[in-house]
């Protein structure tokens, strides 16, 4: 029978009872096995609360590595289908690595949180090496093929984190907003591990440590009321243990203060600070009005966005430059005054066989020109860096294509002015040299299922059945000569579509 620690835990409501796991979702049952046929030593060593939750992609799998066995490990990733990544901006931590893999059947974006050696302490600088790899790599416990620690050894490793988190102000601020979730795997790992055996091996593994010490900071790790008395041990803990740090004091503050900063800016900017380590990609999705680009746009955002860097951009309506956002105050009111200078004017096919174009029109696309070059430059830059950049729409080198030039060489010919052909020429070569993107994914449909999702869709004009019509041709002929290009037909389910856009995206990053 399980010995109970001299301390007290509340019942928490909602906390989980062990139970039999069910089957871990396919692909990592897939690495459990390409592990186990490699023989690799490993465990995943901390938070088994919620081991479930990582079995099935809802959480972070935090392996811990032999690390003698890393060869190993990496092949037995690249074998079911990891991506190595990278934290960005120096947000990484040394012997620690991520790798992630779409499930091909749920399309859940599997995370593989790697430590070769055990970084933690604080929750953002990680200044402590704990040199326990060996106590939680020797545990023999498996929860559904998973190997974990013992409970006693997780049970002090667990400590140590805590309490190391309540050694600053921030981290201490940081560890207590949501302490409930602490109080309840304390609770969890007291049910399960021997009081003898862990008051043992605190009294083994941490210098100078005593049985009423112990006995202290498990009391108050249990209560979420003693904040106090847990900074007071965090503080004479962390001092015991500056032997174990891997970082001074001063050059952990101003990394304290570096992550903080960066965590502000990404959660801003809703944007994660990972990227996969073969770089980032510009993804364009091109085809017809009502085709399903920005419903697949977002749900690309929504499965790889949450844990990798992704940046969404509309080329058909890029933000303003300081020379475009002048002439944008006036475009209102120039669209009530000036109704057949509209772009949907000038795509009707008579229109266009006409070629005759108005100075204003010209300024206009020749300042859109400007603002979509200035977006993709900016863009492309982004993907250098390792952002996966996901483009609704993209110019081609068709002229006449939907957000590409209108402006052919007989239409410049019989402009009649010079100054028209001088700005009809300039707007061609913002076009000029443009960065392609990575991968192109044409979405096809036939014309009746594009009119009916037009019609059901909650515009600010209402449906346009005219528009969608007339501009059918220009937005089916842009050709992207070198790219690869992901035929996708979107007259089916929306989830085959998405699953089908999910694997092919992540099958070229």
């Amino acid at each position: 029978m399980t010995e109970a620690f001299n301390v007290q835990t509340a019942a928490l409501p909602g906390a989980p009872m062990e139970q039999d796991l069910s089957a871990p979702c396919p692909l990592v049952q897939a690495l459990i096995e390409a592990l186990k046929i490699r023989h690799v030593r490993y465990c995943h060593w901390k938070s088994n609360i919620r081991l479930d939750d990582g079995l099935n992609a809802e959480d972070d799998l935090d392996l811990l590595v032999y690390r003698p066995h890393a060869e190993q490990f990496f092949a037995a990733l690249t074998q079911v289908g990891f991506k190595l990544a990278e934290a960005r901006f120096g947000s990484g931590h040394p012997g620690v690595l991520h790798a992630f893999a779409v499930d091909p059947d749920s399309l859940k974006l599997v995370h593989v949180h790697a430590y070769f050696q055990i970084v933690s302490g604080d929750s953002l600088v990680k200044s402590y090496h704990l040199p326990l790899e060996s106590l939680l790599l020797d545990g023999a416990a498996k929860k559904s093929g998973m190997p974990i620690p013992s409970a006693e050894a997780e049970m002090v490793v667990f400590c140590l984190r805590i309490l190391l988190k309540h050694s600053s102000l921030l981290e201490t601020l940081l560890v207590n907003r949501h302490y409930g979730s602490v109080a309840e795997e304390f609770a969890w790992l007291h049910e399960r591990a021997s009081a003898t055996s862990t008051r043992a091996l605190w009294l083994d593994l941490i210098p100078n440590a005593s049985g009423a010490e112990f006995d202290e900071l498990c009391t108050a790790i249990a209560d979420p009321a003693a904040l106090v008395q847990r900074v007071r041990l965090g503080l004479r803990l962390s001092w015991r243990l500056r032997g174990w740090r891997r970082l001074g004091h001063t050059a952990a503050v101003a990394s304290r203060l570096w992550r903080l900063v960066l965590l502000i800016s990404c959660r801003l900017r809703r944007r994660r600070p990972r990227r996969l380590v073969a770089g980032g990609a510009m993804i364009a999705f091109v085809g017809p009005k009502a085709s399903g680009k920005s419903t697949l746009g977002a749900a690309l955002s929504s499965h790889l966005g949450t844990q990798l860097d992704l940046h969404r951009i509309h080329v058909g309506k890029p933000p303003a430059t300081l020379l475009s956002a002048p002439f944008r105050l006036f475009l209102p009111l120039l669209r009530r005054a000036l109704p057949g200078e509209r772009s949907g004017e000038y795509q009707t096919l008579d229109r266009r066989n006409k070629m005759r174009y108005s100075f204003v029109y010209i300024v206009r696309m020749l300042l859109l020109a400007h603002d979509r070059r200035v977006q993709l430059l900016r863009s492309h830059r982004a993907a250098t860096k390792g952002t996966i950049v996901v483009a609704d729409r993209y110019p081609s080198l068709e002229v006449g294509a939907i957000d590409s030039s209108p402006f052919s060489d007989a239409a410049i010919a019989a402009s009649g002015s010079r100054l028209k052909s001088v700005l009809m020429r300039r707007e061609r070569r913002f076009y000029e040299n443009l960065p392609q993107p990575d991968l192109v994914i044409r979405l096809v449909a036939p014309i009746e299922t594009t009119l009916a999702r037009d019609a059901s869709r909650n515009k600010r004009d209402g449906p346009d059945p005219q528009s969608l019509r007339r501009r059918r041709d220009i937005e089916t002929v842009a050709e992207f000569p070198g790219v690869p290009v992901s035929l996708v037909s979107s007259n089916r389910s929306l989830d085959d579509t998405i699953a089908d856009v999910v694997r092919g995206v992540w099958f070229h990053l």
